[in-house]
């Protein structure tokens, strides 16, 4: 996480644009996401599947209403700010997916 989270911050002292915090906001979001998935996915493997489904769908619910808020405080204080919310959303899911399949596939090489 750190080193996207780097690369936009220098990008925005170089540019001096402050719509690429946005940006960072929605990658740092996105890891977050990901991270509360897989926590309440390797909780919910060890319960009966009935109570695995209520509790991954509530899981679901709020990581929903986390995000909802993170982009209507957005776009309530900083409009211009949510195309590069949306992309940092996006790019944070799809790298720390990216990064916890390489983890996994190191794993099962090494194991």
């Amino acid at each position: 996480m750190t080193g996207g989270s780097a690369l936009i911050l220098i990008t925005v002292s170089v540019s001096g644009s402050f719509v690429l915090v946005g940006a960072l906001l929605g990658y740092i979001i996105g890891f977050v996401l990901t991270g509360w998935l897989q926590r309440d996915t390797l909780i919910s493997s060890e319960m009966d599947p009935i109570t695995a489904i209520k509790k991954m769908r509530r899981g679901f619910f709020a990581r929903l209403g986390a995000v909802t808020l993170a982009v209507a405080a957005t776009a309530r204080f900083q409009p211009g700010w949510l195309p590069g919310l949306a992309a940092g959303i996006a790019l944070g899911i799809l790298v720390s997916i990216s990064v916890s399949i390489a983890a996994k596939i190191r794993e099962g090489k090494e194991g």
